[in-house]
């Protein structure tokens, strides 16, 4: 982006969507190969409750912003994909994993 010379360069935004996708896919591997921990209980608690306001914040600031480049455009496509990308991975976890625990 610095090499581009982009202005209004999205590099927190960015990172807050690289640390909320990385903590999905933690959540994913910690329920598929190890055990449930109060950590992984605190990381869905933010995927779950904090996340989305913070992406539909991220979505609502670039609404307008993403013809700038194509940085700006991927931060507003995947601030709103986090939506649908968070109820079909915990459905998936629901349909996977939760049948064989309780019965």
């Amino acid at each position: 982006m610095k090499s581009e010379n982009i202005q209004n360069r999205p590099i927190i935004e960015l990172f807050i969507i690289f640390a909320t996708y990385g903590g999905l896919i933690l959540v994913f591997l910690t329920e598929l190969f190890w055990h449930w921990s109060a950590m992984a209980s605190l990381g869905t608690f933010y995927l779950v409750f904090g996340a989305p306001v913070v992406m539909g914040i991220i979505a609502y600031r670039h609404r307008h912003t993403r013809k700038i480049s194509k940085y700006h455009k991927w931060t507003f496509i995947l601030a709103i994909a986090y939506f649908i990308v968070l109820v079909i991975t915990f459905v998936l976890l629901i349909f996977l994993f939760g049948r064989g625990k309780y019965r």
